[in-house]
C-alpha cells in the first residue's frame, strides 16, 4: 500500500462525514499542492482567466452561428472541429435549443449584435411553430436541417424538446421582444406533458409512430430535472409535483463522498444551465451543493485512477458521456455503474465551472497545453484519450453549448438571473415545495432480517411443506424499485424467506407475477423473469465479478418443478449441474415459487448461530409487452468502484435451545 492509498483507506474510518471530506482534501492538498474547491460566487477570475474563458465561449458560439441553417434556424447535432471537412449530420432539436441561449450570450458580450441575435431566434422559433413535425407539442430528437422532418427514424423526445423550449423561454425573457415572447409561449403551452405520461407517474422516455410509447420512463434523478420543472410549471398541461418527489434517487458513496449514484457528469450539470438551485432544497437535498460533490467525485476518481490511465490526473478530469475511441459512450465516475476507459471530455470539467471554478479552470488550462491537438475551429475537441492516442474529430453541439453556458453562469449568473423571472419556474418551485437552506441526503442503514435454523435441512421440491411458520419475511415491491414502471400493485411483488443448517443456506421466494417470460438459457437468463441472490461471502462488500462473491440467478420453468440457474462471477457456470446449488419451483397463473439451497462450503462461510451473512435478493420482472422492472432489497454502491453494500441476515439459534451466558 503506497502513501496515498494508506491515507485514502484511513479516511473510511473518520467518524463524521465533514471530517472525512476535510481529511480527504488534506491528503489531496499535500500530494498535489491543491486546496479545497470554492464555489464560483466566492471565486474571482483574473483578467487573463476571463480572456481565456471567453475565447472558449466565442469558439462555441461560432459553432451555433456556422452550423445553423440560414432559413430554418435548425442546428446540426455535431460537426468536424477542423475546417474543410464535409458534414452531413442531421439537426438536433436540443442543439437548436442551445443555440437560442448561445445567441443571447453572444449579444450580451457584443460578439453579435442584438438584431443578429433576435433575427436568428425569430427564424428558429417561427420555423418550429409553423413547419416542424410534432406530436402534442413534442419534437423528434433528430430532424432534417432543410425541412424539419423526422430524421434517422428518431424518437419523439421529451428531454430534447425541453432543451429546445427552455432555450426559447430564456431568449424570450432576455430580449423582451413581443414576437419572440409570443412564439416561445406558443411552443411551451402546446406541450401536452400529461399525454407523455401515458397513464403513469413519470414522463415516457420516448414515443415513435411505429411503436407508440417506450416502456421505459424518465423515473430517475438525472438531466430530466429541468424537464420536470417545465412539466410541473406548465400553465396549460401541468403534471403533479408527485412525479418530482417520486423520482428514484439511489444514494451511494465514493471514498468519503455521499451522493446520488448517477455516473455521467452531464446529468449533474444540465438542469443547472438555466435553473438556479443555489441556496434552496426540496426536502431531499440542495441540488447545487450536490452537483459540487459530483464534480469533486469525478475529479477524485480521475486522480485515483491516474496510475491506470495516463489521460487522467488532478488537472485532467471530466468523465462524462462523449465520443470515445470505440464510439459514443455514457462514460462516468462512481458511485453507480461507472463506465470509463481513459477518455476525458473537456466539457466535463469545463461545465463544472460554477461548482468548482479553481479546479475547472486548471483543467481547461491543461487542455490548452495540448495546442492544436485538441483545439480547433469550434474550441476543444469533444474528447481525447492519451492511452489510445485518440482525439475526437467532431465536436458535439450540446457539449460545446453546456460548457459555454456554464462558464457564463460562473462569471455572472446570466442564465440563472434571467430564468428566475420566468413565471413557470417560480410556479414549479412553489408546487415542488422548495425552501431556503441546505439539506443533506439521508444515509440509510442496510436492512436486516433473519434466517431460521432448520434441523435436518429441507427437501428442495418447490412445495414449502418443510418450512416452519412465523419466520421473518423480506418483501419486495414497487417501494424497492431500481428501475421500471409499476402500473399495477400485483404487477410484481415478492416474499422471500431464509433458513439454514450446518450444510446449506436455504431460501424460498413467492412471486406475484401476472406475466411470466421464460425464453433464455444459461448465462442469458437475466433477460427473463428472474430471482437473483447476491452474496458477499467475506463481509467486505460485494465486488462486481469478484469470484469470492456471488451473483446467482434462478428462473422457473413452465411445467414440472424445474429451475434454470446460473452463477456469473465464477467464470459463468450452472451451479445446479455442478452440485453446489439445489433449486425447484412451480409456475401458475398467479406467479411462481422458487425454493433453493446453496452450500456453505462453496461460499467459504462457516455457519454458526448469530453469524451475520450479507445478501441481496432481487427480482427482475419482464412482461410480454417488453416492459421490465427490477426490485432490490439493498444494493448500494459504496466507497470504491464496483463495490456494493448488501443487506444482512442473522443466522438464528435453533428454536427451543436455551441461550447460555
Amino acid at each position: 500500500m503506497n502513501f496515498v492509498e494508506y491515507f485514502f483507506e484511513a479516511l473510511r474510518f473518520a467518524p463524521i462525514p465533514w471530517l472525512r471530506r476535510a481529511c480527504f482534501f488534506c491528503v489531496v492538498s499535500f500530494v498535489f499542492g491543491l486546496v479545497p474547491p470554492v464555489f464560483a460566487q466566492d471565486f474571482q477570475f483574473s483578467k487573463e482567466d476571463i480572456v481565456f474563458l471567453e475565447k472558449i465561449q466565442r469558439r462555441a458560439l461560432n459553432f451555433f452561428l456556422k452550423e445553423a441553417h440560414p432559413e430554418t434556424g435548425l442546428v446540426r447535432d455535431r460537426a468536424p472541429n477542423s475546417e474543410g471537412r464535409v458534414n452531413n449530420a442531421p439537426a438536433s432539436i436540443a442543439a437548436s435549443g442551445y443555440a437560442l441561449s448561445a445567441y443571447v450570450v453572444g449579444v450580451q458580450h457584443g460578439w453579435i449584435t442584438r438584431d443578429q441575435g433576435m433575427n436568428r431566434t425569430k427564424r428558429a422559433l417561427r420555423f418550429a411553430i409553423q413547419e416542424m413535425e410534432h406530436e402534442h407539442g413534442f419534437f423528434y430528437h433528430f430532424v432534417s436541417m432543410n425541412s424539419g422532418k423526422r430524421a434517422s427514424n428518431s424518437e419523439l423526445s421529451p428531454i430534447d424538446t425541453a432543451l429546445f423550449v427552455i432555450g426559447a423561454l430564456f431568449a424570450a425573457e432576455y430580449f423582451q421582444d413581443p414576437e419572440i415572447s409570443k412564439l416561445a409561449k406558443q411552443l411551451y403551452e402546446r406541450i401536452d406533458f400529461k399525454w407523455m405520461q401515458n397513464g403513469g407517474k413519470f414522463l415516457a422516455l420516448a414515443w415513435t409512430p411505429e411503436k407508440g410509447f417506450d416502456s421505459r420512463s424518465w423515473g430517475h434523478f438525472d438531466e430530466s430535472l429541468l424537464m420536470y420543472v417545465l412539466a410541473i410549471g406548465s400553465p396549460t398541461h401541468p403534471i403533479e409535483a408527485e412525479a418530482w418527489h417520486a423520482l428514484r434517487r439511489p444514494i451511494g458513496s465514493y471514498m468519503s463522498y455521499r451522493m446520488i449514484a448517477m455516473p455521467p457528469l452531464f446529468t449533474h450539470q444540465y438542469p443547472h444551465i438555466w435553473i438556479d438551485f443555489r441556496g434552496k432544497h426540496d426536502g431531499v437535498m440542495n441540488y447545487f451543493n450536490h452537483s459540487v460533490t459530483a464534480c469533486e467525485v469525478n475529479r477524485a476518481f480521475a486522480i485515483e485512477q491516474s496510475e491506470n490511465f495516463k489521460t487522467y490526473g488532478p488537472n485532467s478530469w471530466g468523465i462524462t458521456a462523449s465520443d470515445g475511441p470505440k464510439g459514443y459512450k455514457a462514460y462516468g465516475a462512481p458511485p453507480g455503474w461507472a463506465e470509463h476507459d481513459g477518455t476525458i471530455a473537456p466539457t466535463g470539467c469545463g461545465s463544472c465551472m460554477p461548482f468548482t471554478p479553481r479546479e475547472s479552470l486548471a483543467c481547461l488550462r491543461h487542455f490548452e497545453s495540448y495546442g492544436k491537438k485538441l483545439w480547433g475551429q469550434y474550441g476543444f475537441a469533444d474528447a481525447y484519450n492519451d492511452d489510445e492516442n485518440w482525439v475526437a474529430t467532431d465536436v458535439i453541439a450540446i457539449d460545446q453549448g453546456t460548457m459555454m453556458l456554464m462558464i457564463e453562469n460562473a462569471k455572472n449568473g446570466l442564465l440563472w438571473k434571467t430564468m428566475s423571472a420566468v413565471p413557470a419556474i417560480q410556479t414549479a418551485f412553489e408546487k415542488i415545495g422548495f425552501q431556503a437552506g441546505a439539506k443533506e441526503l439521508i444515509w440509510e442503514q442496510p436492512p436486516h432480517s433473519h434466517a431460521v435454523y432448520i434441523a435436518g435441512g429441507l427437501q428442495i421440491d418447490g412445495l414449502m411443506k418443510d418450512w416452519p411458520g412465523g419466520i421473518d419475511t423480506v418483501v419486495l415491491d414497487k417501494k424497492n424499485a431500481e428501475f421500471g414502471e409499476f402500473l399495477k400493485d400485483r404487477d410484481a411483488k415478492a416474499r422471500i424467506r431464509f433458513g439454514w443448517d450446518e450444510n446449506m443456506l436455504y431460501f424460498v421466494v413467492e412471486m406475484d407475477d401476472d406475466s411470466l417470460v421464460s425464453k433464455q438459457k444459461g448465462k442469458n437468463i437475466w433477460r427473463d423473469d428472474l430471482f437473483e441472490l447476491f452474496i458477499d461471502s467475506d463481509g467486505d462488500g460485494l465486488f462486481w465479478k469478484d469470484p469470492r462473491d456471488f451473483q446467482l440467478g434462478f428462473r422457473p420453468e413452465r411445467g414440472g418443478n424445474g429451475v434454470q440457474a446460473w452463477s456469473w462471477f465464477q467464470n459463468g457456470e450452472d451451479p445446479i449441474q455442478l452440485g453446489w446449488v439445489k433449486a425447484a419451483g412451480y409456475v401458475d397463473n398467479q406467479g411462481y415459487l422458487i425454493e433453493g439451497a446453496v452450500r456453505w462450503s462453496e461460499l467459504g462461510i462457516f455457519p454458526r448461530p448469530g453469524l451475520e451473512v450479507y445478501v441481496g435478493p432481487a427480482i427482475h420482472d419482464v412482461d410480454t409487452d417488453g416492459s421490465h422492472r427490477k426490485m432490490q432489497w439493498f444494493f448500494r454502491s459504496e466507497e470504491k468502484l464496483k463495490r456494493f453494500q448488501l443487506g444482512k441476515i442473522t443466522l438464528e439459534e435453533p428454536r427451543g435451545r436455551e441461550k447460555t451466558t
